[in-house]
């Protein structure tokens, strides 16, 4: 394993997860700040069905491997980016 002395930015999720599955954040602590007054926000979304077909299922399984997302952050990035639009 190759010795890294910065925390890389991720472009996703999935690659920040791949990425602490095999390094240790105790080989980064040089670069860890103490976080004060950290407050959690409960988020509130609601959760939809989607009637598709298997085979646009399939597609979007795809695109979001592709991307290195899950499938439901691809629809919801999707419907955001739509509904700015309009």
């Amino acid at each position: 394993m190759t010795l890294q002395n910065k925390i890389p930015d991720f472009e996703t999720i999935e690659k920040a997860r791949k990425f602490w599955e095999i390094h240790s954040l105790a080989d980064f602590a040089d670069e860890l700040e103490e976080a004060n007054d950290v407050q959690f926000v409960k988020r509130n979304n609601l959760i939809v069905s989607l009637d598709l077909e298997r085979e646009d299922l399939g597609r979007l399984y795809r695109l979001a491997r592709e991307k290195g997302t899950r499938v439901n952050n691809l629809i919801t990035l999707w419907v955001k980016e739509r509904l700015r639009s309009v």
